[in-house]
């Protein structure tokens, strides 16, 4: 088992209260579980600010006390699909076997994150929300149900699990990543 905490994009370059509630309920989660590792997944996504989701979030973990031995970060994702896709890549290069994942996110983005993480993974992997970050918004506001459809729409077609249907379909069809000339856009 791993929990996996996504990033939230950064106002400064230090955590604000949005990100520090998912990195709590995730530290909350890593103690209360058998989970080997805690991943923090997000990269750099306010251009204004030299600092990856993920780095911020590490260290803020580690002061909490968390080994970071203990701790993956991956700065590679820019969304929720590369949340997912990031994840499972890394979990592959790591060959960490596992066979259920922790996510911790905000209540009304968790579905939809789980739906990616589920594409990425496959049956094999459980993916549980317990964890979920409660906050005012409802999940069922137009606005999160047109960000499902539309994360829907990305993974139609392609077999749950399917890691390099994925990557194509990142490569071609998302505005975010690029990888050309690459094989697999993580090295171990």
């Amino acid at each position: 088992m791993i929990v996996v905490v996504l990033g939230h994009r950064l106002e400064s370059s230090q955590i604000h209260e949005r990100l520090r509630a998912r990195v709590n309920a995730g530290i909350r989660a890593f103690n209360a579980t058998d989970a080997s590792s805690l991943f923090f997944s997000g990269g750099q996504t306010n251009q204004h600010i030299d600092r990856t989701e993920c780095g911020v979030m590490g260290e803020y973990a580690v002061r909490q006390g968390v080994d970071p031995d203990r701790i993956v970060l991956d700065p590679f994702a820019h969304d929720t699909i590369g949340n997912a896709y990031f994840t499972r890549v890394l979990c592959d290069n790591l060959g960490l076997d596992i066979d259920e994942l922790s996510l911790v996110t905000d209540d009304f983005h968790a579905p939809r994150a789980k739906y990616a993480l589920d594409q990425c993974f496959g049956a094999d992997v459980a993916v549980e929300t317990t964890h979920a970050v409660e906050t005012e918004t409802d999940c069922d506001d137009s606005t999160c149900q047109q960000k499902l459809q539309r994360t829907r729409a990305f993974f139609e077609s392609i077999p749950a699990g399917d890691i390099e249907a994925i990557r194509q379909r990142l490569h071609t069809h998302h505005d975010y990543y690029d990888f050309s000339g690459t094989v697999h856009p993580v090295s171990p």
